[in-house]
């Protein structure tokens, strides 16, 4: 990455000794409104920070909310740029195959003060024209994360109809390296089951992966699976369910960042130097 700018912004996000990361994903509220874990969201996001997560995914409303709670902290920002019907309950109106769109540009980010943006990259749907513009509507957003300098994460899953196994090794694969040769500089996608095939993606793979946590899990299942995915070669998580539904998110956190960095963060001042940690 020769862009002094993103590799400024990356590391971040990223740890700058291990090159890892441990990151909240906080957006949920945007695409499936207020599930358990997202309330009180300013007491959940000082628990992200107490905790010791190295950077936080949040929607444009949450960063403009709590910008104060993360001046002067060091924690990486990453701003989700799009939005989806995908997930949401048939109850709650939900698709069986979504569509996602626009909610911001590359240049609204950069004013909002962000590190880094993240897209949506879905494949698998019956409509071959949607597959397209998911990859239109990436490839447009990495071109101007280039001539901003942020960083470009793209979650890309494999999703829809013709998709009987999200997490398959094949087709993990598929998106993963498609949505590195679209430009992407980190990618978010489901985790795999064996370690041996979190390390055939990783090796497939043109740039670093994190892992997505999916649904809620006991903790010991998902510090096993992080413990896992990291030997494999995964370069950290992106969890949500599993860190804002935990019954102490901040011990979570600290679990978290063991499996991941290999230590905990040292306690930490109502104002953290990025070199504190």
């Amino acid at each position: 990455m020769s862009d002094s700018g993103k590799s400024l912004r990356l590391y971040r996000i990223l740890d700058a000794d291990t090159r890892k990361g441990v990151i909240v994903a906080f957006d949920h509220g945007l695409m499936l409104g207020p599930i358990p874990g997202l309330t009180p969201p300013r007491e959940r996001l000082k628990m992200f920070l107490e905790g010791g997560a190295d950077a936080v995914l949040l929607s444009p409303g949450m960063l403009r909310a709590f910008a104060d709670l993360l001046a002067g902290r060091g924690t990486g920002i990453i701003v989700r740029l799009d939005w989806t019907n995908m997930w949401r309950d048939p109850k709650l109106l939900g698709f069986k195959e979504g569509r996602s769109c626009a909610i911001g540009s590359v240049e609204d980010a950069v004013r909002w003060g962000a590190d880094a943006v993240l897209t949506y990259l879905f494949v698998g749907s019956t409509d071959a024209a949607s597959e397209a513009e998911e990859i239109r509507r990436n490839a447009e957003v990495n071109r101007a994360c280039e001539r901003f300098g942020l960083v470009h994460i793209i979650e890309s899953m494999a999703r829809g109809s013709r998709v009987e196994r999200t997490n398959s090794k094949e087709l993990v694969g598929l998106h993963t390296r498609i949505a590195g040769e679209l430009g992407a500089d980190l990618i978010k996608t489901d985790f795999l089951e064996q370690e041996s095939e979190t390390a055939d993606v990783i090796c497939t793979s043109l740039i670093p992966v994190l892992l997505a946590g999916g649904p809620k899990m006991t903790e010991s299942r998902v510090l096993a699976l992080i413990k896992r995915s990291v030997k494999g070669g995964a370069s950290g998580i992106v969890f949500g369910r599993n860190v804002f539904q935990a019954v102490d998110p901040v011990a979570f956190l600290r679990a978290a960042r063991r499996a991941v960095h290999g230590h905990e963060p040292p306690l930490r001042s109502s104002v953290v130097h990025r070199h504190e940690l």
